[in-house]
């Protein structure tokens, strides 16, 4: 049977994922939102997917994939925090149903600014919770739905900027997540397709533009994928993945501290071949 391997749709993943299945035939590429994913690997629907991180932290047999994320080291862009009221007073947030990280994400902001929990409701990907009738203070949306509405009039604060300023550290948004024993093939196939990708930024980034006409112009688009987002998983996402998950022990009792991300080493591989 072949490995189902699950993929993300957002232009912020494109570099990691839209040559997938140009790069091997012997696996099954799944196209979802990011929560979708988490959701199906956990289900064991899938053998290895690009899920947000706080996915990494809920199962001690889970391993992230060495080498590539999604991730800023301030603005990023596309986690975005809409919205009047000021962020103190903010009470009420509606979410993006793609989004698991960005909404832990904002729970730990609140933390680390002794500001109390927000009451979060699952909206629309847009900004109709601000108009509508039982209206919230807040939305938050992610990837393309974010960069569609960035030219709104409702100001809004960039999360990857507010973790940075808080703690100076890049903050990770998704990872590659596995189990132990994931062939060889997969992994360096993975990371072929990255490779490949990353080398494409400027080809994707026409793509988009001329697909989404009015959401980015080309230079913007650029700038997104060369600056806002990053793709090494070095020492510094290390560190960032682990203090988050610190801070979200902090905060929930019900989290295991043991359970701080773990990562796939050589004897944890399976087929060699």
């Amino acid at each position: 049977m072949k490995p189902v391997i699950g993929s993300i749709n957002f232009l912020n993943a494109d570099p990691l994922c839209l040559k997938l299945e140009d790069v091997d035939h012997r696996w099954e590429v799944l196209h979802d939102l990011p929560s979708n994913l988490a959701a199906k690997l956990r289900q064991k629907h899938l053998d290895v997917a690009l899920v947000p991180q706080v996915e990494a932290c809920r199962s001690e047999d889970y391993r992230i994939l060495p080498g590539h994320c999604i991730s800023c080291d301030g603005a990023v862009g596309s986690i975005l925090l809409f919205g009047d009221t000021e962020w103190k007073n903010l009470r009420t947030v509606s979410v993006d149903k793609a989004s698991n990280s960005s909404v832990a994400l904002l729970s730990v902001l609140r933390h680390l600014d002794g500001l109390p929990p927000l009451e979060i409701s699952v909206g629309q990907s847009d900004l109709s919770p601000l108009e509508s009738d039982h209206k919230s203070d807040s939305v938050l949306l992610i990837g393309d739905p974010a960069l569609e509405n960035a030219h709104s009039p409702y100001p809004r604060h960039d999360l990857g900027t507010m973790w940075k300023e808080r703690t100076g550290l890049p903050f990770v948004f998704a990872v590659w997540l596995a189990r132990p024993t994931i062939p060889q093939w997969v992994v360096d196939s993975i990371h072929e397709s990255a490779r490949q990708g990353l080398s494409s930024r400027n080809s994707i980034a026409k793509i988009y533009c001329r697909e989404n006409p009015g959401v980015l112009d080309l230079p913007s688009a650029l700038h997104y994928l060369h600056e806002n987002i990053r793709y090494e998983l070095g020492d510094p996402q290390i560190e960032a993945l682990r203090e988050f998950h610190r801070l979200r022990c902090e905060m929930d009792p019900n989290l295991n501290p043991q359970w701080s991300p773990r990562f796939l080493t050589a004897d944890e591989i399976g087929d060699k071949s």
